[in-house]
């Protein structure tokens, strides 16, 4: 019985840092999969469980400092000062809980009553209230520092505190009204399990907490998203009936001509001028850049052009003849475009060659129509397995924008790679052509 109990209080303890690093770093590529994770936990689980057993207080110290080193150092990846300073909060709240319960609850006063060696089964209450109290501890510290990736909401928070805080008070409770000493080796037994289970299920109930947190968050975010799509949308629409009137005036056209002709024969100046008038008028509210055939296209590389001249930022755009984009809906033209050109927009206006360049062209035999889009930033980039992520406020290069136009290209076989060279930050866009 001592020896499960040392071994529930040793994968208890290395979960709990585990998880504790979690909320600071990203794994590393080598540990992605689950069955190498579980295989390193068992090791450092294994390492901690042996030298327990040793009874050595010294080496045991010295051990626990080695094992959360290993497992911040070798399962994830990030800055080493930063991965020191976690190992060291880890370490300290460790120990402090420990000599908490050693000082409070006077649990070397109650070993000397036992004798000298009091096996653990006679206080199963205190490894496992221990434990819950240092993951409470660690839990908080993430919730509450400011480089967490883990923190939820504050009400969502104090709403969680409270199964862990009540089942501490179940532990101690038991332990003051006696509860464990009158218990049998099968009572006790079950009463180790049931504390084991309350930490374990503490823990679970937490990550069950970080997960809905972050599901409400990303639904907040698609709804976002959905929004600005709509008004995009609205807005592309009246640009395409700009575009509907622009077309018919270029029809309408040589019919002013021919009446300006016949006006002109006749001599009547001040018709013409009237004439003139109007048709400049007109021209004022249809006239549009042209970059292709493409309404949808059109209307986004001009409404982002406007932009960029406001933002004081050269956008240069070229359109090779024959890109119609056949087969992608008109929502998810406006969803990548829109996004790969605000990102860059963002990121130009405060780099110091402030150009985007916009291509579109067909490549590989006309297999493929491409985006290619190039612009300066200013800054630092941090890669990810999901992409790039801006390490510094507006940037412009957001990982948010960067996953959508991701997943709408894939959506039609298509894909995109972006690449980092100095400051310039170049991203291609690739659809198949609809045959």
């Amino acid at each position: 019985m001592d020896h499960v109990i040392l071994l529930l209080s040793c994968v208890a303890e290395i979960c709990i840092f585990y998880d504790f690093f979690c909320g600071f770093f990203h794994l590393r590529d080598s540990f992605q999969a689950l069955w190498k994770r579980v295989l390193m936990l068992f090791l450092l689980i294994m390492c901690q469980f042996c030298v327990n057993l040793l009874g050595n207080s010294y080496l045991n110290l010295v051990c626990s400092c080695l094992v959360i080193g290993v497992c911040c150092m070798l399962l994830f990846r990030g800055h080493m000062g930063m991965k020191a300073l976690c190992c060291i909060i880890a370490l300290f709240v460790a120990a402090g809980c420990e000599f908490l319960f050693s000082a409070l609850l006077s649990i070397s006063a109650f070993i000397h009553k036992q004798g000298i060696v009091t096996n653990l089964s006679d206080i199963p209450w205190h490894f496992f209230t221990m434990k819950l109290m240092t993951y409470i501890l660690l839990t908080t510290i993430k919730q509450f520092y400011g480089y967490s990736k883990q923190e939820i909401g504050v009400r969502m928070f104090v709403y969680y505190i409270c199964i862990p805080l009540s089942s501490i008070g179940i532990m101690i409770l038991t332990y003051y009204i006696g509860m464990d000493a009158s218990m049998g080796e099968v009572e006790k037994g079950l009463f180790s399990a049931c504390f084991a289970i309350m930490v374990f299920g503490n823990m679970a109930v937490f990550r069950a907490f970080c997960r809905y947190s972050a599901e409400l968050a990303r639904n907040a975010e698609q709804e976002l998203v959905i929004s600005k799509q709509s008004i995009e949308l609205q807005y592309y629409s009246q640009m395409k009936n700009l575009d509907a009137r622009h077309q018919e005036f270029i029809h309408n056209a040589s019919h002013y001509l021919k009446a300006i002709g016949e006006l002109a024969r006749e001599n009547e100046a001040d018709s013409i001028l009237s004439v003139l008038q109007g048709l400049n008028v007109e021209l004022e509210k249809t006239v549009a850049e042209t970059y292709c055939k493409n309404s949808v296209i059109n209307a986004v590389l001009a409404e982002k052009k406007a932009a960029a001249q406001r933002e004081g930022v050269e956008m240069d755009i070229y359109v090779e003849p024959g890109i119609v984009v056949d087969g992608v809906l008109d929502v998810d033209i406006i969803t990548m475009l829109s996004n790969l050109l605000d990102n860059a927009l963002r990121a130009a206006k405060t780099a110091e060659c402030k150009v985007v360049t916009v291509r579109m062209y067909i490549q590989n035999g006309g297999g493929f129509q491409a985006v290619k889009i190039q612009n300066y930033y200013k800054g630092e980039v941090l890669q990810t397995d999901n992409g790039f992520l801006s390490t510094k406020k507006d940037d412009g290069i957001h990982g948010i924008g960067i996953r959508s136009v991701q997943n709408t290209a894939r959506k039609y076989g298509g894909e995109l790679e972006c690449f980092v060279e100095g400051q310039l930050f170049t991203a291609i866009l690739l659809l198949p052509v609809s045959m």
